[in-house]
């Protein structure tokens, strides 16, 4: 943010990460996590919620959108790269001492295998979807966020 200027932008990198966990959380949770739409709406509401009330800071409506897209899509490539590394972690046995040697390459790629084509692609395909489903509830979420939580001005 710069000293000394009325129209400076309030920093939001916190808030998006506050907004990140919540919606990657919601993505885990089991039961919840059939019922997407929860997390593409809470996290933005988290994020807002923390950038006004907690650092009271003052948001427009451009930054709930910034900030509801950009957290609501980084908690769900989190939550999707957890759930790869968790699915590989039991299907592989890595609990096991004598599969121990797998865990290191597995975190490396972060649970994401890309070695032929046709999974790059499927990821690519997945970082779309995610990205517009994102933009679609996402963004009116953290709209709706900043109107809410903003103050009252009487």
């Amino acid at each position: 943010m710069k000293s000394g200027t009325a129209s400076a932008k309030p920093e939001l990198k916190v808030a998006t990460y506050i907004g990140a966990g919540v919606a990657a959380l919601l993505a885990l949770v089991p039961y919840l996590n059939r019922f997407f739409p929860v997390s593409y709406v809470l996290g933005p509401f988290a994020a807002v919620w923390f950038a006004i009330r907690l650092r009271r800071q003052t948001l427009d409506f451009t930054d709930g959108a910034r900030v509801g897209f950009m957290s609501a899509f980084y908690g769900m490539i989190a939550a999707s790269a957890i759930y790869d590394i968790g699915w590989h972690f039991f299907h592989e046995q890595l609990w096991r001492v004598r599969n121990m040697y797998r865990l290191l390459p597995l975190l490396a790629e972060k649970g994401q295998e890309t070695g032929s084509a046709l999974d790059w692609y499927f990821f690519m395909l997945q970082l779309t979807i995610i990205a517009i489903i994102a933009g679609i509830i996402a963004c009116p979420s953290g709209l709706l966020a900043v109107k809410l939580f903003r103050p009252r001005q009487d």
